[in-house]
């Protein structure tokens, strides 16, 4: 005789359903190594359970009143409470999460009242899940497509929620693209979404929003309003149970750490431990993953700030370990995480001379960034190798990886330049595809009304308007080409521009953490001067991606910007005053440069030896048109001049690179040291090189 067990086996092995969840529940068993150890003599038990609990979904799908809206939703709602779930450890599966998340959504019928805000908000999130794949640009268009579903829900607070989370979620792409501007016109339209909500647990997820976004945007005001509507939150959330809401007082602990590190280090390990007894009831691998390998950082600058101290270098090792413990248990090791903890275990085993396994650790590292396409890092990882070498007194090694380094760091610019271009060509073709569609529903809606009309009227008229409809259609897309072929050209002109000026940008940035490390003064004037010349440069780039004319410089705004950045570099922008006094002057990017850092060169060494003692003065710049083939340039200072017969101060670079720049351009140049120093140039502008 059959046992129950066998026979409801027997009854539900036929159902493809019910097989289904078999494999996800079955494929969840295996990672529960660490529940299972302590209830091995239950575990039939909880077999049975499990059986149950799937059979009781495959009895709710097939139960003859599942076509009530009411019974689908509150299924629904059980499968979303199963998703949820299995995102959790000990049972963590990412397959299960999707299965029943995905049977959640399929369940609701958009056309349903009563299934909408549920159908909407769980298509919300299975969009950014999906999204995520993509690059920001891709995004960022198929955040505008959803938009344009969204925006004419019902006026409730879950709709307003909805709209106010989708459009933060999309100000945060433009955020991220570098588009401050609209960025912030779409989290004002947000803020308006949600003006009359008054319930408190809805004004504490606005707030906790808030103080994410204005974080996230990074200026010295926002930071100051993101650490209050952080706190507004944290004030609501902390009153409340900590399991009801550990998803929100995670995010702002964490945000809190990342708010102060560097700042306050006290603050960063008080809200350290918040976090820590937050995970007791939050147990979402990734939060747990980043608390240990975030906690193992802190833990790393704490040592090096204590002469090495090993017992913290110890216990940061500890906290790597149980991240990748971690990763390795519910198959993780794709997580960008598992390469990073293998750099912290580097990190400290170089810090602690333990050279051969830091090696070990920066090559794993490597090969681990690179399996997952993350060249960025993995290179990276190649200049950290080539740091560890050195410090092993290995300088062939060293060497060797550190020309990898730069190759592979060219190699990686050169990769993403081609790939945001082929993206900018995908973003146009999602464009061109929704307003296809767009159009086309259009000529629907227009098809039907004539035929309303009647089949007289049609018959009378369908010639004369196809012959019109065609000779616009026509015409129409002869002029979307052109426009769409100019406003390619001209953003792919801009891009450039603007990708020189952040490479510009980025060569400086290194020169300047280069001569920080530095403590001969005089290499530290030539890393600033190298510093200006690369600014001066990138100036140009910058107003030609920001002007209207890409062909063109406009070169006294161009000299006033010059001049405000080196008068700041050092920092005497209260005693010495640059003037340009001359008109409105355009010249192209080959006359353009050379003269910015020839101004460059003059204005650094007045800023240098005209003004000793910290005295105040006045630097003159003019540029002019003697005739259409001859510039004029001008640089006068009212300082302490030259005196004649006094060697020259500093290398004698710039002065070689200006003779250089002069005869470039086919010039000449006339100095003289009275009442200061004026230096005046002659080019001619049809012959220069």
């Amino acid at each position: 005789m059959l046992n129950p067990i066998t026979i409801l086996l027997l009854f539900l092995k036929c159902t493809e359903s019910f097989c289904n969840q078999i494999k996800c529940v079955c494929s969840s068993i295996k990672l529960l190594a660490p529940w299972r150890v302590g209830i091995k003599k239950t575990k039939p038990i909880a077999f049975l359970c499990i059986i149950c609990l799937c059979a009781s979904g495959y009895a709710q799908i097939h139960d003859k009143n599942i076509n009530t809206p009411k019974v689908v939703l509150n299924l629904s709602e059980k499968y979303s409470d199963r998703a949820s779930w299995f995102t959790e450890m000990p049972q963590f599966n990412s397959d299960s999460a999707l299965y029943y998340a995905d049977k959640a959504f399929k369940l609701l019928d958009p056309n349903e009242p009563l299934h909408q805000a549920k159908y909407q908000r769980l298509g919300f999130e299975r969009m950014k899940k999906k999204n995520r794949s993509y690059s920001v640009s891709i995004q960022d268009s198929l955040a505008e497509i959803g938009w344009s579903k969204l925006k004419d829900l019902n006026d409730n607070d879950d709709d307003k929620m909805l709209n106010f989370d989708y459009l933060v979620h999309w100000s945060n792409l433009k955020l991220t693209k570098g588009d401050r501007k609209t960025s912030l016109d779409l989290f004002s339209k947000a803020l308006k979404k949600i003006e009359n909500i008054d319930e408190p647990d809805l004004k504490a997820q606005i707030d906790l929003k808030k103080g994410l976004y204005y974080a996230a945007y990074g200026l010295p005001e926002e930071k100051k309003l993101a650490l209050k509507y952080i706190h507004n939150s944290l004030n609501y959330y902390e009153k409340t149970d900590v399991s009801k809401n550990p998803d929100k007082l995670y995010m702002i602990y964490a945000e809190l750490i990342y708010q102060y590190t560097g700042n306050n280090q006290d603050s960063v390990y008080f809200y350290h431990n918040k976090l820590k007894s937050v995970l007791t009831s939050y147990k979402k691998p990734l939060a747990h993953i980043w608390y240990h390998t975030m906690y193992s950082y802190e833990l790393i600058q704490q040592a090096k700030s204590n002469n090495n101290n090993l017992n913290t270098y110890n216990e940061a090792k500890e906290n790597v370990l149980k991240a990748t413990e971690i990763m390795k248990t519910y198959n993780m090791e794709t997580n960008s995480y598992y390469p990073y903890c293998f750099e912290l275990l580097a990190e400290i085993d170089l810090q602690t001379k333990k050279y051969d396994t830091a090696l070990d650790y920066y090559k794993k590292a490597n090969t681990s960034y690179s399996n997952l396409n993350d060249n960025y890092h993995a290179t990276k990882a190649l200049s950290s190798i080539g740091e560890t070498y050195k410090e092993m007194g290995d300088f062939e090694s060293a060497l060797k990886y550190k020309d990898q380094f730069y190759n592979e760091s060219l190699k990686y610019e050169k990769e993403r330049n081609e790939r945001s271009l082929l993206e900018k060509e995908l973003q146009l073709d999602i464009f061109s595809k929704e307003k296809s569609l767009v159009k086309k529903n259009n000529q629907q809606i227009i098809l039907l009304i004539v035929l309303s009309i009647g089949i007289i009227a049609y018959i009378l008229f369908y010639q004369n308007y196809k012959l019109k409809k065609t000779n616009n259609l026509k015409l129409e897309k002869v002029n979307k080409e052109l426009n769409t072929k100019n406003q390619q050209n001209e953003l792919l002109l801009k891009e450039i521009h603007h990708r020189v000026k952040n490479n510009l940008e980025l060569v400086k940035s290194l020169i300047s953490l280069q001569s920080a490390q530095l403590e001969d003064s005089a290499t530290k004037d030539a890393m600033m001067a190298s510093q200006n010349r690369v600014q001066s440069m990138g100036i140009i780039h910058q107003k030609l991606y920001q002007g209207k004319n890409l062909g063109s410089i406009e070169m006294k705004d161009y000299f006033l910007n010059l001049g405000e950045g080196i008068l700041d570099t050092f920092n005497v922008d209260d005693k010495v005053k640059i003037e340009c006094a001359m008109d409105n002057l355009e010249l192209d990017v080959d006359t353009a440069v050379p003269i910015g850092l020839i101004v460059n060169e003059l204005l650094t060494n007045a800023l240098k030896y005209a003004f000793p003692q910290d005295a105040k003065g006045n630097i003159s710049i003019s540029l002019s048109k003697s005739n259409p083939e001859t510039l004029t340039l001008k640089v006068s200072d009212n300082g302490i001049g030259k005196t004649i017969g006094l060697a020259p101060k500093g290398t004698g670079f710039g002065a070689q690179l200006i003779k250089l720049l002069t005869q470039q351009l086919n010039g000449k140049m006339t100095e003289n040291s009275k009442n200061g120093t004026s230096v005046l140039f002659h080019f001619k502008l049809n012959t220069a090189a």
